[in-house]
């Protein structure tokens, strides 16, 4: 984790990770709602609601959910869309007891033999406490992805 202050425009937070999958496998997985319900989401807890409209202005939205509790969700735009190399969308929680304004998140696809680095930016939090917390749940999130690529779930 990175943690990269910027004036103005709140805090940032970087994840990297290297996965044992060709990279238009991992991009598949982030961008398919069925791969996506796999594995997106808390710890503990499921998305049942995945909808993606993957193109530059598309939308998506998604809805997860712990055990016996409401569904909570999350969406945004998509800025950028370079398959398989590179998503860039903006991403706002819809609980206004959650909504802390909009954000930014960048992930980058590097192909590395048989190998695929993902490096994760989200930025443009308004305070480090906001990025602690959203730092430990793409750190869950990276860590299902892993968990369900190494069992070939994905």
């Amino acid at each position: 984790m990175v943690f990269d202050p910027q004036p103005n425009r709140g805090t940032s937070l970087q994840v990297q990770r290297v996965f044992r999958a060709p990279r238009e496998k991992v991009f598949r997985a982030w961008t398919e709602p069925e791969a996506l319900k796999k594995w997106w989401g808390p710890v503990g807890g499921t998305t049942p609601v995945v909808e993606i409209d993957l193109r530059v202005g598309g939308k998506y939205r998604f809805g997860m959910q712990f055990p016996e509790a409401e569904i909570f969700y999350v969406s945004g735009t998509y800025q950028e869309v370079r398959a398989p190399e590179k998503l860039v969308f903006t991403w706002r929680w819809e609980q206004p007891d959650m909504d802390f304004g909009e954000s930014l998140v960048t992930i980058e696809f590097h192909a590395h033999d048989h190998t695929t680095e993902v490096t994760l930016k989200h930025e443009n939090f308004p305070n480090e406490e906001l990025c602690r917390r959203h730092n430990e749940g793409w750190r869950d999130f990276f860590d299902n992805f892993a968990q369900l690529l190494e069992r070939k779930e994905i």
